[in-house]
């Protein structure tokens, strides 16, 4: 794998201390650098986490929303089949559907995949048949999701990091 930008230790801390916490001052960062590392003054940091940016390696910072507190409880994933002479027609309008949070355009049985979230089995229905009623669908298939295992891809971030580092010595 080959990285635009070559990060170093210092860049690849900064990287995992604000994926913890993408509010992380700079200043905070800097402290703890400075005593794990070697010195690092604030200005230094927003250069890096600037070059981070430019590099693509960093996209903004995220904000969790909790679904489940305002009522939102089901998550269901929805293959979609449409007419390929249709598939911009079809993507533009999903996109005004709010519910669907998440859209890709795969390969394989379906050439749409989304991500929902509804109130309940009966939200979930009626978003999945505004998305049938769409023109150039021609066909869904929906399933609910009991239970999410795994969400963390700081498993993956870490892994990157560590192998790039690895790389970066040698």
């Amino acid at each position: 794998m080959i990285l635009r930008y070559n990060t170093d230790e210092i860049d690849n801390t900064i990287v995992k201390k604000l994926n913890i916490n993408a509010r992380t001052p700079y200043t905070e960062i800097s402290k703890q650098i400075s005593k794990e590392i070697k010195p690092l003054s604030v200005g230094t940091v927003h250069v890096r986490v600037k070059k981070l940016e430019e590099a693509g390696i960093i996209k903004g910072s995220t904000l969790i929303i909790g679904y489940e507190s305002l009522g939102f409880h089901l998550i269901a994933f929805v293959g979609i089949l449409s007419d390929s002479r249709e598939s911009q027609l079809v993507k533009e309008e999903l996109k005004k559907i709010p519910n669907i949070v998440q859209l890709y355009i795969t390969s394989g049985k379906y050439n749409l995949f989304c991500r929902i979230i509804a109130r309940d089995p009966s939200d979930a229905r009626d978003v999945i048949s505004k998305i049938g009623e769409i023109k150039g669908v021609l066909r869904t298939e929906s399933t609910i999701c009991l239970e999410e295992s795994i969400n963390d891809e700081n498993r993956l971030l870490s892994n990157i990091l560590q192998q790039h580092q690895s790389n970066h010595l040698n």
